[in-house]
């Protein structure tokens, strides 16, 4: 049976009212917030040293982005009513057009992530709202290397956060 320690831990007021909420609606118990709470601040990014070997975890980017101001083509254009803010019936074709901020981070984007082939393990694109995104990319592999994707990608104009979550390969095997 594994051995458990008591402690006392000391909080302003409102900081112990919201966790004590906030615990509730979770319906978890105060000890299981906080061991939760204390791995998750173990295993954050500042308690990675810059030495250590292979880490595993991911990256996350919340993006605006605006669309492409393309004429589109349809033929019965006279019949139809486009609600443009929701729906794009453009002709699509490989003609030049001038790029905005956005569009050319998503360019950047894709080609920094071309640049960190060996670490990224996979991703994925969501699409929250009309002009915002979530792009969820897992790593696999030496920090710095990881640590410098994140970095590389935070600098897009077109970023609006990033999370950054990852954990030591061999300590996240001791993880309970």
């Amino acid at each position: 049976m594994e051995e458990y320690k008591r402690f006392t831990v000391s909080l302003p007021q409102e900081l112990y009212k919201k966790f004590e909420e906030f615990r509730e609606t979770l319906g978890i118990s105060r000890s299981d917030a906080i061991r939760k709470a204390m791995h998750t601040f173990m295993i954050s990014e500042e308690n990675i040293p810059i030495s250590s070997g292979n880490v595993v975890g991911c990256i996350t980017l919340v993006m605006t982005h605006k669309h492409f101001d393309v004429k589109h083509e349809h033929p019965n254009d006279h019949e139809k009513e486009f609600d443009h803010e929701h729906h794009h019936d453009h002709k699509y074709s490989s003609t030049s057009i001038y790029a905005n901020v956005q569009q050319t981070d998503e360019i950047l984007k894709t080609d920094i992530q071309h640049h960190f082939h060996d670490i990224i393990i996979s991703t994925m694109h969501v699409h929250l709202e009309f002009e915002k995104c979530l792009e969820i990319i897992a790593v696999s592999g030496p920090y710095k290397h990881v640590k410098r994707l994140k970095e590389d990608l935070q600098r897009l104009k077109s970023v609006i956060s990033v999370g950054f979550f990852i954990i030591d390969k061999e300590s996240s095997q001791n993880i309970k």
